[in-house]
Formats: C-alpha cells, sequence, structure tokens
C-alpha cells in the first residue's frame, strides 16, 4: 500500500508539473527557476560564452553559501568563463537548507579550489570580547571539521586598549556583563505550561526597560546611553514562536516589531477596505456601517437604530430613493470620487481615498500609529503587487480583483502586516530572518527545543559522495518516505527501525549541523549584550551543540557565575539572574503614546496660475489720442486680400529700420508680397514708401537712438506673472515710448485699440516699477489707415 501511494504521488507530480509547463507556455510565461534553467543553457552556448567573455572581466558572489544547486552551476559556468572570479560567503551561516542550498557544496568548492589565508576573515567588529570569546569557544569545538583559523576570531571591542595596535578599543567602563543568564522559577515542582516562558520573558524584557539603566553603544557612537526597546531582539525558532512572544510583550505592556498575518482582521485595514468595497458598491451598507463607525465614531447602536429607521422609512414610501448616510461627510465625498476613480487601477484608488479622505491622521489616533502606519504602507504594498501580478498575466487590473484578491491572501494565512519597526518597539523574529543583522542585545529564544530529524518526506538523495563540479546536478534523484501512522509513529515497529537506520543516522547528523549554523547565526548578532533564557527545563539545543549532540548535560547553572567556555586561557563568565514569577499575569496598561499635534489640512483650495495671460487680466480702456499724425496710406485691396495686406504691413514695419536703404527696402517689400500672394494688388514701390513714411515720422517726433522690436515685459500683480511684449520700444533722449500696432478702419479705432491701450498702460506701469521712471510717451500705429495716435 504505501509503495503504490508513493507511486502516484509521484505520478500526480509529474503530470501537475506538466500541465504547469503547459499553462506557461500558452500565456508566454516564466517562472524563475525557469530563468536559472534557460540562463544555465545560455551558458552553454559557444556564442554565449564568446561574448560574456568579451564584456566580463570580474565575477563576484556574495553570499555563497546560500546558492542552490542550480544557481553554484550556473556560477561555476560563469567563473570559467571570466578572467577572475572572487566568492565571498561563511559556510558557518548556511540556513536555507529548506530553500535548496547545501552547505556540502561549498566546503567542496574550498576543498577543490582552496582559499587564501589573507582572504579568511580575521577579526569581529560587532560584538564585544567576551561575546567573541564565547563564540570561539562553542563553534570551534561545534565545527570541528572546519579549521580553527576558519572559526575563530579576534574582538576589536576588547577590555582593555591593545597598546601594539591602536585599533583595538577599550569599552566604556560603564557597560555590564556581556553574556546574561535570566533562569526563571516558579516555585512548584510542575511548570506551568504555555505561554509561561514567554510572559517570563517579557517581563524581564519590561523590568531591563523600565528599572535598570542597561547602557549599550550604539553603532558608530562612542559614548553609550540607556538601552531603549529598539535595542532588543528576540530570536525564535519559529513564526508561532514569534507570534507567542509577541502577544507576551502586549501583555505586558510592551510593543512587538514583528511581521504577522491578519493584516485584514486590523481595524485600520478595516476602514479601508470599507471605503473601498463602498466605491465599487453604493448599496453596500455593510461598509457604509463599518465607515461610520470607524471614521466618524458612531456607536454601533446607533448606526443599528439609523438604519433600521432608514429601512422603515424606506418601506413607508412608496418610491424612496434617499441614500443611507448621504449627509456623512464621508460617504459624499465618497460619491463625489466614485465618478473620478472610475477609470483609475486599485492602487491609485487607494491612493486617492487615504488622501482624499485623509485616512491617516484618523487610524494615527487610535495608538499604535507606527503598527498602523505600517500596515497601511503594507496594504498599499498589496495593491502594487497585485497589478504587477495582473500585467504578468496580461489580464486587467481592477478594483473588484484586488479586493477578491485580498481575500485569497486572508484565506492562505499570507495577509502579513507591517513589521511597525520603532525605537520604542522590541523586535520579534526568527533566527532565520535575523541573519545580516544586529542589535546591542540579543536574546536566543527557544534553547529547550528538541532536534528536528527529518527522515519521512521528500530528500535528494546524491548517488555519490564525490561532488562532480562538471556535472552539478547529476547523479541525484527523490526520495519520498511517507509516515503512515502521523503523529501516532511513537513507540512503533517503523519508528524502532527507522532510528536504527543509515537514514536517520545521516538526517541526525544533518540536523544537529543545522541546529549549529542556526545557533551560530544567532549568537553572532549580538553587539553588547547576549542573553540566554532558561527555566526548569535544560536548554537542550544550546546543550548538544556544545556537546556534539548531546543534550543531557547542562551547559548554564544557575547558581554558577562561570560557563563551561573559555578562550586562550580565559574563563567566560556570566551574569546570571533567577527571576521567581507566579502562574498568572495580569494584563498590564501600556503608557499613553504622545501624538504631536498636526494641524487639520485645509483642503483643495483654487490657486490661480503663477503665469497668466494678460489678455485675460486686463479691462479694455478706450483711448484718449493726445496727438494724431497721418501719411499716405496704402492703395486699398478687395476685401478677401484684406488680412494678408494688414499682415505685409506688419511684416514690413517690424523688418524695417530708419536707416534702411531704399533698394533693401524694396527687396524686402517684393518678397513680402510674394509671400503672401499680393504681387498683382500692390506694388512693392507703395509698401516700401507706406514703411519709410511711418519711420520718417517717428525720427521727426521722437529722434529714437535705438530701435528695439517685440520688446519683452514682464510684471507681477498679486503673485502673478504677467508677460506681454511691445511691438516697439524707442530709445531717445528724454526717456522711452512704447508703441503698438493695430489694426481696424478709421471709424473703429476707439473699439479696436481699447485692448492695446490697457497693454500699453500695464506695460508702462512695469517699466516705471522697474526704472523708477516713466515712459516717456506711448503710441498706437493704425496702419491700415496710417495713422498714428500718441495717447
Amino acid at each position: 500500500d504505501i509503495k503504490t501511494f508513493i507511486y502516484q504521488i509521484f505520478d500526480i507530480a509529474i503530470a501537475a508539473l506538466e500541465e504547469y509547463e503547459r499553462y506557461k507556455k500558452q500565456r508566454g510565461l516564466i517562472d524563475y527557476v525557469d530563468m536559472e534553467t534557460l540562463v544555465k543553457k545560455l551558458l552553454s552556448l559557444p556564442e554565449v560564452k564568446e561574448v560574456l567573455r568579451s564584456e566580463i572581466d570580474l565575477l563576484m558572489v556574495d553570499e555563497f553559501q546560500d546558492t542552490s544547486p542550480l544557481q553554484l552551476d550556473i556560477f561555476l559556468k560563469l567563473s570559467r568563463i571570466v578572467k577572475h572570479s572572487i566568492w565571498v560567503g561563511d559556510p558557518k551561516q548556511s540556513i536555507y537548507g529548506f530553500r535548496g542550498a547545501d552547505p556540502k557544496l561549498m566546503q567542496e568548492i574550498i576543498r577543490i579550489n582552496g582559499i587564501q589565508a589573507e582572504n579568511i576573515l580575521k577579526y569581529s567588529w560587532r560584538s564585544r570580547e567576551d561575546i567573541v570569546n564565547l563564540t570561539n569557544s562553542l563553534f570551534v569545538k561545534a565545527f570541528s571539521d572546519m579549521p580553527k583559523e576558519r572559526v575563530a576570531l579576534k574582538a576589536k571591542r576588547t577590555k582593555e586598549d591593545n597598546p601594539e595596535d591602536p585599533s583595538f578599543k577599550a569599552e566604556a567602563i560603564e557597560m555590564l556583563e556581556a553574556i546574561h543568564h535570566w533562569h526563571f522559577e516558579h516555585g512548584e515542582e510542575r511548570m506551568p505550561g504555555k505561554p509561561w516562558m514567554e510572559n517570563c520573558l517579557a517581563e524581564a524584557i519590561r523590568l531591563l526597560l523600565l528599572e535598570r539603566a542597561v547602557p549599550v553603544l550604539p553603532k558608530g557612537s562612542k559614548n553609550p546611553r540607556a538601552i531603549r526597546p529598539s535595542d532588543i531582539a528576540v530570536l525564535c525558532r519559529s513564526n508561532t514562536s514569534c507570534q507567542n512572544v509577541a502577544e507576551a510583550l502586549h501583555r505586558s505592556g510592551l510593543k512587538a516589531a514583528i511581521a504577522r498575518a491578519g493584516l485584514l482582521e486590523t481595524a485600520e485595514a478595516k476602514l479601508i477596505l470599507a471605503c473601498l468595497k463602498f466605491l465599487l458598491h453604493p448599496s453596500d451598507s455593510l461598509s457604509i456601517a463599518e465607515i461610520l463607525l470607524l471614521a466618524d465614531g458612531y456607536a454601533t447602536e446607533g448606526i443599528i437604530a439609523d438604519r433600521l429607521a432608514y429601512l422603515k422609512r424606506q418601506n413607508e414610501a412608496d418610491a424612496y430613493e434617499e441614500k443611507w448616510a448621504k449627509e456623512n461627510f464621508y460617504i459624499q465625498r465618497l460619491h463625489e470620487l466614485r465618478e473620478e476613480a472610475r477609470d483609475l487601477s486599485g492602487a491609485e484608488i487607494l491612493d486617492l481615498t487615504l488622501e482624499e479622505l485623509d485616512l491617516r491622521r484618523i487610524i494615527a489616533t487610535w495608538g499604535g500609529k507606527t503598527q498602523r502606519m505600517a500596515n497601511v504602507d503594507q496594504l498599499r504594498f498589496f495593491a502594487l503587487q497585485y497589478e504587477e501580478a495582473c500585467n504578468r498575466m496580461h489580464i486587467a487590473a481592477s478594483l473588484g480583483g484586488f479586493l477578491l484578491w485580498l481575500n485569497d491572501l486572508q484565506a492562505n494565512g499570507l495577509d502579513e502586516q507591517g513589521s511597525g519597526e520603532s525605537p520604542d518597539a522590541v523586535n520579534v523574529m526568527t533566527y532565520h530572518k535575523s541573519k545580516g543583522l544586529e542589535w546591542p542585545a540579543v536574546i536566543c529564544y527557544d534553547l529547550e527545543n528538541s532536534l528536528r530529524e527529518k527522515t519521512f518526506g521528500f530528500k535528494i538523495i546524491p548517488e555519490s559522495e564525490e561532488v562532480d563540479l562538471d556535472n552539478l546536478l547529476g547523479n541525484r534523484w527523490v526520495r519520498f518516505w511517507i509516515n503512515p501512522y502521523g503523529r501516532q509513529n511513537r513507540n512503533t515497529l517503523l519508528e524502532a527501525r527507522m532510528m536504527e537506520s543509515a537514514a536517520f543516522a545521516e538526517a541526525r547528523k544533518e540536523a544537529l549541523a543545522e541546529d549549529t549554523r542556526l545557533l551560530y547565526v544567532g549568537i553572532t548578532r549580538a553587539r553588547d549584550y547576549l542573553i540566554f533564557p532558561s527555566r526548569g527545563k535544560t536548554t537542550a539545543w544550546l546543550n548538544r551543540v556544545w556537546h556534539l549532540g548531546k543534550e543531557d548535560h547542562p551547559c548554564l547553572d544557575k547558581d554558577d557565575a562561570e560557563t563551561p567556555w573559555d578562550w586562550e586561557g580565559k574563563v567566560i563568565t556570566k551574569a546570571t539572574e533567577v527571576m521567581f514569577f507566579d502562574r498568572d499575569f495580569p494584563y498590564a496598561e501600556s503608557q499613553p503614546e504622545r501624538i504631536p499635534y498636526l494641524q487639520e489640512r485645509a483642503g483643495k483650495k483654487e490657486h490661480m496660475p503663477y503665469y497668466r495671460d494678460w489678455r485675460k487680466v486686463l479691462s479694455p480702456i478706450v483711448p484718449t489720442c493726445r496727438e494724431k499724425f497721418t501719411f499716405d496710406a496704402i492703395p486699398k485691396v478687395d476685401l478677401e486680400q484684406q488680412d494678408a495686406l494688414e499682415q505685409a504691413l506688419y511684416a514690413m514695419i517690424m523688418g524695417d529700420a530708419p536707416n534702411l536703404g531704399q533698394d533693401r527696402r524694396i527687396a524686402m517689400a517684393t518678397k513680402l508680397l510674394e509671400r503672401f500672394g499680393l504681387e498683382r494688388e500692390c506694388k512693392a514701390k507703395d509698401l516700401a514708401a507706406f514703411s519709410n513714411a511711418f519711420y520718417h515720422l517717428v525720427v521727426q517726433k521722437w529722434s529714437p537712438t535705438i530701435v528695439v522690436k517685440h520688446y519683452p515685459i514682464f510684471h507681477q500683480r498679486d503673485g502673478q506673472r504677467l508677460e506681454m511684449s511691445v511691438d516697439l520700444l524707442l530709445e531717445t533722449k528724454q526717456g522711452q515710448v512704447l508703441l503698438l500696432l493695430d489694426t481696424g478702419a478709421a471709424k473703429q479705432h476707439q473699439k479696436k485699440g481699447a485692448k492695446s491701450t490697457a497693454l500699453l498702460h500695464l506695460a508702462s506701469d512695469s517699466l516705471r516699477d522697474l526704472s523708477g521712471k516713466a515712459p516717456l510717451a506711448c503710441a498706437l500705429l493704425f496702419y491700415p489707415s496710417a495713422e498714428l495716435w500718441v495717447l
């Protein structure tokens, strides 16, 4: 029966993989493993090798110990292509075996290729001397298959200065003992069950923070300061243990920075999602009730009473179309946003709702603002993640789809909350997640966990003990053993035979090695203080690492300040504290959070544009003519050609100049008439004579020394910038003259010149503000009728 079951599992797995491959090919998709596999194939092509060889000189591989066999195969192929390669890693920190990482591969690479002594890390700049010495003593023995020089480090943070090397700095005298042992006692023979240990730990942390001025040395600082919650990290073996510790910290009145599931169950997520659901469905009465409850603080009884009264009015009227709670500000605003949000994506609608309703301000007033704001950001992250998934799948992203996607996350326990990291929150995470991080104080929790040998389930079995670097993925097969008894496997013949097998011995060896590497990662996270908590049970995990698998010999004695570890003749001591706690722990009231006052938003306001068209600002001013001059007008043309003639006259005046020769003036006039199609209706000499007469009049009247055309003028009025230009600016000895060209027959001059007159007034004011002197004169040239008005 077991053999049949195993064969069926393999058949189902093969069919599922084949169907998955068809699904991806039909949709043009690849996953991460596909990318790795395709890259591996590409690196076997001579053309690809040649291109990479010409483009890449150096390959650098970081965190080498965490690579999977497939990734390692890719890196090896690349290293044979490039000129130089550098591999950086620490096999003692290979803790991602569940992701495919195999520390044996790194050891084999090192054995075959060797490692230069100068490339082995020799110093620890992070931890204090006692912590480094404890690590050396414990793990030189635990990693007995490694040379001592690849395990042991020298601490740069020493108890005393080293006169021979100034880089070794003595720690501040205020610092306390580096190694601490917290032992929790109950006073009775039988220890309480869960969550007593977690509650004890939380209470000990609370006492550490509130009643003891424990000094820590912030990274990069030379002066110690008092410890704060964010300086502490509690490391656990599992996410469930993290949850239990976080709950205990909350019970003791402390905050915990932890990423955990249950985002959609938080009040802030319920409020935001209620707004989104109401945008999607205006008749969603449950969403309305949640908005009234959470956004406006209505009492539940009042909401129910109001809803019942609304339903009663609706039943009594034949055609009652009034919407429930339509007078509420948030409901009104969401009604207004619905049309605006119609063409937006889910992430854009979420951002729009947060901003327009100022939901963050409401949420912050509920307390725990750091965690709540982190949850809001996490919801925004999920919105973007949903849209990216839709983009990859080539399907439309919608608000309704986003809400359904969130429901799927919740159903699978994947709706993770934000971690809520802040200075007043204790960090709680698994040993695996702590890798690469550091804290002033690290508490290694779950030290009493038993060894987890894994003989049942899936396992990759190599057919040879030797690693073939030319065929890393070959000679391996998948073994699948099932446990037909489940949790009732204890004291069965199967268990007895399994424990006597070579497979069990190998599984135990691998589990012990994994435990050792995981504990090494946890201990080396500490900068200033390393804390081992314990209770009546022995610290089995710590014991078996030190005693190479034996758990019955305790490492920590609550009645002794010395530890079993020593390094280079120095005995490593610890500060031991025995704490007595009752079976039950009351809930502690958390300190009220201080929320800085921020003035409420002014909301949307109308703001005038900075740049403004002067034509929309100025009111027409009827021109008052102080002096009028006339000269010979150009002969009239047909009405159809009048616009073209006016354009030609304007261009001629703007292109001409007082001192321009007659020949050049005639040539210009000829080209203009050709451009505007007037060579038959008008003569070039007439056009030139018109322009010449105008400039002759200008010279007689003002004798300009400089003539500037299209002179730009900028004017500031009521915080706005008006940009304009005058056609001609005449610089004279007496001052400046502003001149605009305008069209219109003689009887229309008053009406047509009104806007130009207003512009001249504005330009005159601007020049006066700029130079402190008003222009000498302002004038209008009605060029079709050859009249010059001095205003």
